[in-house]
């Protein structure tokens, strides 16, 4: 199959967007870039743009969710709940999202293809360094869950806890932590969390909520 785009070590590689994303869909966003920047060692430059663009110049990456800006118009799976797109058109990458959460799994899903594995912090799975990333001349992904929230229930987190004390600088199931279990749940397409009630309980940091909120992550606390 014929290679349309190849994003090669030490290149500049940029990604667009709008400023009126979220700033959980923004987030992604940069951990696309750093995810870029391990794989390649490459540089990545942002650029923002307003509702009214219409000129994506050179751009490498494009990203948009639906209400922000309505990129493939055309495709019924952005009609779904947290539905997205990513495909090759033109020599670019399109990263559309139904939603903002579609947007994010949209995002992940281009880190999942150059080889960012999802768990290369929980599992320790090494990100491979590459000198260059090829992407097929039509290249196309789209999905959208068939279950509305789907996510994890930390329990018996007193072991959780002893991980944390040899993982985190703070050393507890708190804010350092539970950001890198929000991102987990975003990689792996999730977006729903039963938080830790024993040790370190959830609602004793006010930024853990915050955060949660801030990367798009729906918490319940029944348990």
């Amino acid at each position: 199959m014929q290679t349309h785009i190849i994003f090669h070590s030490k290149e500049v590689i940029t990604i667009g967007y709008f400023l009126e994303e979220s700033t959980s869909v923004i987030r992604a966003i940069h951990s696309l870039g750093s995810d870029l920047r391990q794989v390649l060692d490459c540089q990545i430059q942002y650029i923002e743009w307003d509702a009214e663009t219409e000129d994506f110049g050179n751009c490498n990456i494009v990203v948009a969710t639906k209400k922000v800006y309505p990129l493939q118009k055309e495709e019924s799976v952005l009609e779904q709940w947290e539905g997205y797109v990513v495909r090759e058109k033109n020599g670019r990458i399109f990263i559309c999202g139904a939603d903002s959460r579609g947007t994010i799994y949209g995002i992940y899903e281009l880190s999942r293809y150059i080889g960012v594995s999802p768990w290369y912090f929980f599992a320790d799975v090494p990100i491979k360094k590459k000198c260059k990333v090829k992407i097929p001349s039509g290249y196309y992904q789209a999905d959208y869950p068939s279950v509305q929230y789907r996510g994890i229930f930390l329990n018996d987190e007193e072991e959780l806890e002893e991980w944390a004390k040899k993982h985190t600088e703070d050393g507890t199931i708190g804010p350092q932590l539970y950001e890198k279990i929000y991102e987990l749940l975003l990689r792996l397409k999730g977006n729903y969390i039963w938080p830790a009630m024993h040790v370190n309980y959830f609602q004793e940091n006010p930024e853990n909520a915050r955060l949660a909120n801030e990367m798009g992550i729906v918490v319940g606390t029944s348990h």
